[in-house]
């Protein structure tokens, strides 16, 4: 009997097959990234409300040893109903003074606080990004620059703001009304805080740029924890681009302001404005914020303005709605 010299065909993938099993994975990647990313954003805004957390104790290690928060921000000769064009220095924030509680006392001791925070000597020290002020959400730059009308100054990155109150920030930056726990000079302490520490905002979250409002422009609110810088002047971000906003922007929010000198009236929830001002996060949603507890809230962007209102101010007496 001959033996067959015949070899068997090897069977291969057929184009058509090869094509099904590329969609099938195609298919199954666009299933699967939605999901990864969802993951990571859920980590970030994990590590953000620790930040925050972590800003919070800090905050009130600060009142346990001098029986007051933190200043918003220190300005010297200055009256409580100034404006913020009186102000001269230093400028350090209530981020800088927080340092020495949140594991940056040796950051805090090169700084010479007698001097104002645009020295050179103070200035080379601040140069630092400091993660625990920084949402990991936000894709802003590190670094940003303001001008104070003479000299460029560039600024350590923030994503964190004290709770000014209500009111300009620029044309009274020293007397909210009703107020918050941050502004010029301020000196609150627990027993100031009347509506309860649950129930009253004291940091709260500001993306590096503001581009959430329908046609508006896009403006740049980036923040610092170290300093408002005197003399530096930034775009409000309202309708009218010759609209500015002062220094005490870079490190404070408010949650409004009656209409004032030709500014309309800004009654805004967060997430809902381009104002330089306001609040924003990269979250989905809304953006998180410190209360005066000690506890980190998620709030939504479709929250009631007058609750979001009445949690930014610590003695109006109101009752808030749900939040």
């Amino acid at each position: 009997m001959l033996k067959s010299t015949i070899t068997a065909r090897q069977r291969g993938f057929t184009l058509i097959e090869l094509l099904v099993v590329i969609a099938i994975i195609a298919v199954l990647v666009a299933l699967l990234l939605p999901a990864v990313q969802q993951a990571r954003e859920a980590a970030r805004r994990s590590q953000c409300k620790n930040n925050l957390k972590q800003l919070g104790l800090a905050i009130h290690n600060y009142h346990d040893t001098h029986r007051v928060f933190p200043p918003g921000y220190i300005s010297r000769n200055v009256n409580t109903n100034d404006p913020a064009t009186s102000d001269t220095g230093p400028g350090f924030s209530w981020g800088t003074m927080i340092l020495p509680f949140t594991d940056q006392a040796p950051l805090y001791n090169q700084l010479d606080l007698n001097l104002n925070a645009t020295t050179t000597a103070n200035f080379n020290v601040a140069q630092q990004n400091l993660n625990v002020f920084m949402c990991p959400s936000d894709p802003g730059p590190d670094r940003f620059t303001v001008n104070d009308g003479s000299n460029d100054y560039e600024l350590p990155k923030a994503n964190y703001v004290g709770i000014y109150g209500y009111g300009s920030v620029s044309m009274r930056p020293g007397a909210p009304n009703p107020a918050g726990l941050f502004f010029r000079n301020s000196r609150v302490r627990m027993a100031d805080i009347i509506d309860g520490t649950s129930n009253v905002l004291m940091v709260g979250e500001r993306a590096s740029e503001h581009d959430f409002v329908n046609a508006m422009p896009q403006i740049n609110a980036n923040s610092t924890w170290y300093a408002a810088i005197p003399g530096a002047v930034r775009p409000a971000g309202m309708m009218n681009p010759a609209m500015t906003e002062a220094h005490p922007s870079l490190i404070l929010g408010h949650v409004g302001q009656a209409a004032m000198m030709g500014m309309m009236q800004m009654h805004h929830t967060p997430n809902t404005t381009n104002h330089i001002v306001n609040f924003s996060s990269r979250h989905t949603g809304g953006m998180q914020f410190l209360l005066s507890d000690g506890s980190v809230h998620f709030l939504s962007e479709n929250v009631d303005y007058n609750t979001f209102r009445f949690l930014g101010q610590r003695a109006d007496g109101n009752v808030l709605g749900e939040w």
